[in-house]
């Protein structure tokens, strides 16, 4: 085999064994890696850890529903004061289609608890500048304080929403998903998850079921692109059904002529 060849396989093998749907910088291919992951992402939370210590001691609403909800997640923050988790991976992979450059778009990612989702937002592509997190309270700059139940954003400001674990915390979630749909721009995405766990008496997202879930979204506007739902038997012996969701906003000006309803 010739020389020039050979090596040019060697290099994807070396330095790029996974080719990437859309433009993606090999710098960030490298950080998605393991070890470095934990290291940049332990570094970023590390900085914003005299934020942490402050959200137990600040309330945005006197809503006693909406106290609790920041009480709830305040004392999950500070117990886990840095973590190194990528369940919220899933949605941006989500987000991966179709393939696409997403450098331009505008995302929102609704309650992300810290920098670490907003990071692992970047490291798929979107750029820096147009990532914005919300949350009840603000670990960071990039996080402003906000409900997702009425949102301060004007109509179709986004290209992007993300919702990793949050459904669970709306008190209206049909309400919620109207307001993402809001939002979203046409042809918008929205990629998150619901779990519905009927012997739970915690959150009011809980007892939500998938059926009711996808009538939301219909009800909204939405398209589902991307479904999956899966059963176990959670850590309090009880029940719970997890859905992964992925949905558009339909975009008018492109007809959406072969949709299959999920």
């Amino acid at each position: 085999m010739p020389i020039i060849p050979l090596l040019r396989i060697l290099r994807r093998i070396l330095f790029f064994p996974i080719q990437p749907h859309r433009p993606v910088r090999p710098f960030r291919y490298l950080l998605r890696s393991s070890r470095l992951f934990g290291l940049v992402s332990m570094a970023l939370q590390v900085r914003d850890l005299a934020r942490v210590s402050k959200i137990d001691k600040e309330h945005s609403t006197d809503d006693e529903f909406y106290v609790a909800v920041h009480d709830y997640n305040a004392e999950v923050t500070q117990h886990h004061v840095v973590h190194v988790t990528r369940r919220a991976e899933e949605f941006y992979q989500m987000l991966d289609l179709p393939p696409r450059d997403v450098a331009d778009e505008k995302l929102l990612v609704v309650g992300p608890r810290n920098i670490a989702e907003l990071y692992i937002a970047w490291l798929y592509g979107f750029s820096w500048r147009n990532i914005l997190g919300i949350d009840l309270y603000s670990t960071n700059p990039k996080i402003k304080v906000m409900n997702m139940e009425d949102m301060a954003f004007d109509d179709a400001t986004f290209d992007a929403v993300t919702m990793s674990a949050t459904l669970a915390y709306a008190k209206d979630v049909p309400g919620t998903i109207a307001e993402v749909y809001r939002v979203l721009k046409p042809g918008g995405r929205f990629c998150f998850g619901g779990t519905y766990a009927p012997e739970s008496k915690l959150w009011p997202g809980d007892d939500v079921s998938g059926h009711e879930l996808r009538a939301a979204l219909s009800d909204a506007g939405f398209h589902i692109y991307v479904y999956r739902a899966s059963t176990k038997i959670n850590s309090l012996g009880q029940k719970q059904t997890s859905h992964r969701v992925g949905a558009y906003r339909p975009d008018p000006d492109q007809e959406d002529f072969d949709h299959v309803v999920l």
